[in-house]
């Protein structure tokens, strides 16, 4: 077999990571509730896990390439997969065990595109499991983010006023559009419920 076929077949990334309880404390701090789904995103600086409550709370968790011992990373851009965050903490938990660090090897993706986790410091046992990932645009998020080009928008305003304008447009059942305009300087909040609501703040 050539040796572009084998760089073909790696996977987009294997790292080892020797403080697992470092890593489930982490996680732990961005599971709210038991049945949570996760987006994780991989790049050659890391790894970034991304939760969201209710369409109006995000958290991210950077674990970057520095904090694992070992860290191939094969892909071509930066992959993304959707987890059940509690059973990933749960699995991470059954490699953690009390006074004593434990190694573990992270792959993605397993030849059914899951999640792989093993132990590789133990002589005696290795402990194996397989994690199902999904396509996160399956994971049912309430928002929509459009890109306007490629220099990200800002915008500053007082906290009282931002309340009042989302107060005023969030009717039952409604959504809010947000859209920015940097020339001339401009902001506007869209509600549609029971008829239309449209607020421009002064910039």
């Amino acid at each position: 077999m050539s040796s572009s076929a084998v760089e073909a077949e790696a996977p987009d990334l294997v790292c080892r990571l020797d403080n697992v309880q470092g890593m489930v404390d982490a996680l732990s701090a961005v599971r709210w509730k038991r049945h949570q789904d996760a987006v994780v995103e991989l790049s050659e600086h890391g790894v970034v896990l991304i939760v969201e409550d209710t369409g109006c709370l995000q958290a991210k968790v950077y674990l970057q390439r520095e904090l694992f011992v070992l860290y191939e990373y094969h892909a071509e851009g930066r992959p993304r997969f959707g987890v059940s965050l509690g059973l990933f903490v749960d699995c991470l938990n059954s490699f953690s065990a009390p006074g004593r660090s434990s190694m573990i090897e992270i792959q993605y993706p397993g030849p059914d595109m899951q999640l792989l986790i093993k132990s590789v410091d133990s002589l005696d046992a290795c402990i194996y499991a397989e994690i199902r990932t999904r396509i996160p645009d399956t994971i049912s998020w309430d928002y929509n983010f459009e890109p306007a080009g490629s220099t990200p928008l800002t915008f500053t305003v007082k906290s009282a006023a931002l309340k009042e304008a989302i107060d005023d447009l969030e009717w039952p059942g409604s959504s809010i559009q947000i859209n920015l305009q940097p020339d001339p300087p401009c902001i506007t909040f869209k509600g549609e419920g029971h008829g239309d609501l449209q607020i421009s703040p002064i910039m």
